[in-house]
């Protein structure tokens, strides 16, 4: 899942488990719809754009290939296996195939129809038209897109630009031109070559100027201490908002671009969602969030219940996999099987998809992901779950300074079932044997319980990423397995 990772504070109150938005119906037809009649086969071709290789002329065929599936014309394959000579019976309404982010270590084929990407684009706006700097143009706004188009997060920066041209009847997607070209290292100096064009369009537009980063990219401008960082900061005050997801932001770095007037909005959500379905920490309009079993403390496996779902899994043979998704189907009007709409009075959409999430709902509806179930490291019988160590990390004061970044992950060991490592990167200037003595003296500091110290520590060059800047936990435990430490 895409998270914002916000941590279980002390004295944090839990509701009963459930946070409920306005179910106000979101989505609209907004586009061609080309898909045939019920039980007939859709006659849309796939498009299936070139490998992305980041260069400017690549992200265009992508836009292009978004914009002919936000018209209704093509249906757009990203998906981490070749397009199946036919899709399961049901289903003919899928417009878009992306990968899950595999951070289980295999990536699947989510299916996602256009009324839950028009559903979530909607929802997005709706919330985002709160903000008076947007209310003019109804949530809707000129994107500059940062991310790779090859998942859905960078997928749906592009289609909400092409939203925006159907809402406010433009002659063309709300985007740059020419659109970025996003090779080579990120950093604030190259942010603002790319950016001051962008703002400069936005503004001849008449259109508010937003971006989606992901938290590695927001840190090195929030945090920087160079003159390109200042200027970095300036221009990305300029943007109405900043949506930040795909992993965990550091609590002490929203911290600060919120100090610094920058317009950050944490959000929450993954492929299956269509993208992210809670915003700083609250489900969007039409999302309903509830806890599977949660525990003493409040915790539970979150469960999602949204307009934006996914209509399943697709396998590389076109058969249906609907593991983790649940609820009745009724027809919809664009007789996929699938109910987007509520009925008047409902509380919740009528299917809900459980993640392999973590989390707490507060009483005020406030959602705080923990961690995903299935990274829980099971040690000598006592259970940890990585994240909790690594906010430690984060939040240390000791480390500041010292260690940049850090991931926790759990090797077998033959004695304990699985051991406690961390992967760390050094600030520049500190010296690799000093670090695990650092870190563990850190982490008592903090009071983390002796358990959960890593009783190995490995200094890395880089953690393992993913492509959308998430860590590889997969990859992560490997390397830590491949090692001899202290």
């Amino acid at each position: 899942m895409n998270t914002a990772g916000t941590h279980r504070g002390p004295g944090s109150r839990h509701a009963t488990g459930t946070s409920e938005c306005d179910g106000r119906r979101t989505g609209g037809s907004g586009a061609d719809e080309s898909s045939g009649a019920e039980g007939q086969e859709d006659a849309r071709p796939w498009s299936v754009p070139p490998p992305y290789d980041a260069s400017g002329a690549s992200l265009s065929a992508h836009s292009d290939a978004i914009g002919q599936m936000m018209a209704g014309r093509a249906r757009l394959w990203l998906g981490p296996f070749e397009p199946p000579p036919r899709l399961p019976a049901g289903w003919e309404d899928t417009a878009l195939v992306v990968p899950t982010s595999g951070s289980t270590g295999i990536a699947r084929a989510v299916a996602l129809d256009l009324q839950a990407l028009l559903a979530s684009q909607d929802a997005t706006a709706q919330l985002l038209a709160e903000d008076p700097a947007l209310a003019a143009s109804s949530g809707h706004g000129f994107w500059l897109p940062l991310l790779p188009p090859t998942h859905i997060a960078g997928v749906q920066v592009i289609a909400r630009a092409h939203r925006t041209a159907q809402a406010l009847e433009l002659g063309s997607a709300a985007l740059p031109h020419p659109l970025p070209d996003l090779r080579g290292h990120f950093d604030s100096a190259a942010f603002v070559a790319l950016a001051e064009p962008a703002l400069e369009q936005a503004e001849e537009a008449g259109l508010p100027a937003l971006t989606s980063l992901v938290p590695t990219q927001l840190t090195r401008i929030v945090t920087g201490a160079t003159g390109a960082d200042a200027r970095a900061r300036a221009v990305l005050r300029r943007f109405a908002a900043v949506l930040v997801g795909g992993a965990a932001t550091r609590d002490d770095v929203l911290a600060r671009a919120r100090a610094q007037r920058i317009a950050v909005r944490t959000t929450y959500g993954s492929s299956e969602t269509a993208g992210g379905c809670v915003y700083d920490r609250r489900c969007l309009p039409g999302v309903h969030l509830r806890l599977q079993s949660p525990d003493a403390d409040g915790a539970g496996r979150l469960v999602i219940s949204s307009p934006t779902l996914a209509t399943g899994y697709l396998t590389a043979d076109g058969d249906a996999d609907t593991t983790s998704f649940a609820g009745p189907s009724t027809s919809s009007p664009s007789g996929s099987g699938i109910r987007r709409d509520l009925p008047e009075g409902a509380s919740a959409p009528l299917r809900s998809f459980t993640t392999s999430d973590l989390a707490t709902i507060e009483d005020d509806g406030a959602l705080t992901v923990l961690g995903r179930a299935d990274d829980v490291i099971n040690t000598g019988g006592r259970k940890v779950l990585p994240q909790d160590v690594e906010r430690a990390l984060d939040r240390s004061l000791m480390l500041r300074g010292l260690v940049r970044a850090g991931v926790v992950v759990g090797v077998e060991d033959r004695d304990w079932g699985q051991r406690v490592e961390a992967l760390v990167t050094l600030e520049p200037g500190v010296e690799p044997e000093e670090a695990p003595a650092l870190v563990r003296a850190a982490l008592r500091t903090a009071e983390v319980p002796s358990h959960q110290i890593p009783k190995r520590v490995h200094v890395v060059e880089q953690l393992p990423l993913l492509g959308i800047g998430k860590i590889d936990r997969a990859a992560a435990r490997a390397l830590a397995a491949g090692r001899a430490g202290p």
